[in-house]
């Protein structure tokens, strides 16, 4: 019996042993395959026509892509759309690939109007050789609208002098005939005059060669445009000074007088010349360098840093040439950012903005708080390889556009991966959680030309974790509510898989206690049948017949010789005393029943 019970403990411990192994492990399934949408951002000029082109990256088979945009942005003029079709705002893409691999599609379009505008991909059914749908990770087409230039008009002066000599009526803009007087000795003005726009151009003529009398000396700005402008001075020159008296006496006497003597006095009054003044070069006035900031306000730049101005933690002073001219700037020491100096203007403060030297775009340092101080955003660096997993697009953070770094595979990605500079002027990856709304320092290891890949973080610490309460009193943790969710989750997990072993254990013991039950039962019944059989339990009906045959044949033999006795003398029956007693059940039974 106890040979019996330790099986049976040997198959429930197997049994248990089995489930917890299928409960912890996790059947690992074949990932679905996966393809991706990519599209072109262009940037374009309000009435010109450009292409969108869209890539589906991946083992495809056929691709059905769907998108929409703002027909008040755009109009849609043509595209390689294969058995796909425009209708209204809704460009459907349609293309079947002999192999298995990539798919491309373009869509041309006109620009209406100036702005920023999204190309959404909003619905997607690609499949690849099998049949098999793949997973797909959809994309977008930022498309940046610029104004169409104008030429500026303003022809205007906003200053105008002379040197030597004042003008007359004093200077306005409005006003385009002045004059001037200036002594006899001036042979020549300096003409000073200043255009009221940068891109206007000034020439002078007349100012030199002045003769006695009325001179006309002009001052004429072109615009941008070409319109043109005159203004007129006339400048008068002095006549030159004399007088004198002719005369004579007789008698040789020289005088100032006539009167009939042979003789004469000649006088007069003589000036010494004055030197002449060599008229300074007409100023010509420097066009400023105009940047655009993201809501297509241009400024221009700084030709000086005012002296009160402080550069930016992390920045050097350096200058920068653009267009000729040399500008101060600010660079950092480090990721090499060029930050220029905007003097701003009624919604735009003064101070550094970041600039692009290619497109002339400019963008506010504005600072982010996070839980150990503030951030700057900076555009994701073009050096910087994305790592799997990830893809770079253009989205808005801290008020202003930024390229990001968006998980993939999510239509609600729950972080970002943003490049930033600290307050200490130190750039670097950072990890935004777009729940907490938090930052956290984000690093990359470079392995020789492999992709990057997630190294040691060293995280920052959160004001604020997981909290909960046990008897009444509030707990809070470091632990984020992922990591929490994640230990509830295996903690309920394991529970089941523990309930279930013990529910089978259970079974399995009740059973096992029915079966010993009944196989007493069966000794029990064996046991108490031997005590009712008694010392002839072995003598069956074959041996009583026997018996009996073996005592009868001699009497039958000596029948007929010999008289039989009158009486035969029978042995006497042997009395089988049958006591029924209750049967003692075995200790060892009696242990197992308690």
């Amino acid at each position: 019996m106890k040979k019996f019970f330790l099986n049976k403990c040997a198959m429930l411990v197997m049994a248990l042993a089995m489930i917890l192994g299928l409960g912890l492990t996790t059947p690992r399934s074949q990932a679905a395959g996966s393809c991706v949408v990519t599209f072109s951002d262009p940037t374009v000029t309000v009435g010109q026509t450009f292409t969108v082109n869209v890539r589906v990256t991946g083992a495809v088979a056929i691709a059905t892509v769907k998108v929409n945009y703002d027909s008040s942005y755009l109009q849609y003029v043509s595209g390689d759309l294969g058995y796909g079709y425009p209708s209204g705002n809704v460009i459907v893409m349609d293309k079947e690939n002999a192999g298995t691999g990539n798919v491309s599609f373009s869509m041309t379009f006109k620009a209406l109007k100036a702005g920023k505008t999204t190309i959404n991909n909003y619905e997607n059914s690609i499949v690849d050789s099998n049949g098999d749908f793949l997973d797909v990770t959809p994309g977008w087409s930022t498309v940046t609208i610029n104004a169409p230039y104008t030429a500026s008009g303003n022809n205007n002066l906003s200053s105008l002098s002379i040197s030597p000599g004042t003008l007359s009526p004093g200077f306005s803009a409005g006003t385009t005939s002045y004059s001037a007087s200036v002594s006899n000795s001036t042979t020549s003005v300096a003409v000073s005059a200043k255009a009221a726009d940068g891109k206007a151009k000034v020439a002078v003529w007349g100012n030199t060669g002045l003769d006695v009398g009325n001179n006309t000396v002009t001052v004429q700005v072109t615009a941008e445009n070409g319109s043109k402008k005159t203004y007129t001075i006339t400048v008068n020159r002095a006549s030159g000074g004399g007088g004198g008296n002719t005369g004579g006496n007789t008698g040789g006497n020289t005088g100032g007088n006539t009167g009939g003597n042979t003789g004469g006095n000649t006088g007069g009054n003589s000036q010494a010349p004055e030197v002449t003044q060599t008229p300074e070069p007409t100023a010509t006035p420097v066009p400023d360098i105009m940047v655009t900031l993201p809501d297509d306000t241009q400024l221009a730049v700084s030709k000086e840093l005012p002296e009160d101005v402080t550069l930016p933690k992390g920045f050097e002073s350096s200058q920068l040439e653009v267009d000729g001219q040399t500008l101060p700037t600010a660079v950092h020491k480090e990721g090499g950012l060029v930050a220029v100096y905007l003097a701003g203007d009624e919604g735009h403060p003064a101070g550094f903005y970041f600039y692009n030297e290619k497109t002339r775009e400019v963008q506010a340092m504005t600072p982010v708080a996070m839980s150990t101080g503030k951030l700057t955003l900076v555009d994701l660096p073009q050096e910087l390889v994305v790592p799997q997993g990830y893809t770079s697009t253009l989205m808005e953070l801290g008020g202003q556009q930024h390229t990001l770094l968006v998980p993939d595979d999510t239509e609600e990605p729950n972080h970002y991966i943003v490049y930033a500079m600290d307050e200490e002027g130190k750039l670097g990856l950072y990890l935004y959680d777009v729940e907490q709304e938090s930052f956290q320092r984000y690093q990359f290891t470079q392995l020789g030309d492999a992709p990057l890949v997630l190294a040691e973080v060293a995280e920052e610490p959160q004001s604020e974790g997981f909290v909960f309460t046990l008897f009444g009193r509030e707990i809070r943790t470091g632990w984020s509510n992922r990591a929490v969710s994640y230990l509830m989750v295996g903690v309920t997990a394991l529970a089941v898989v523990l309930l279930v072993a013990v529910i089978v254990l259970v079974v399995c013991l009740v059973k096992a206690r029915k079966a010993l039950h009944l196989a007493w039962m069966r000794e029990e019944e064996q046991r108490q049948w031997k005590i009712i059989a008694g010392p002839h339990a072995g003598i069956n009906v074959d041996d009583i017949v026997a018996e009996y045959t073996s005592r009868s044949k001699p009497m039958l033999e000596d029948r007929g010789s010999r008289t039989l006795p009158s009486q035969t003398q029978q042995p006497p029956r042997e009395t089988i005393d049958v006591s029924w007693q209750e049967a003692e059940q075995p200790a060892e039974d009696q242990e197992d029943d308690n």
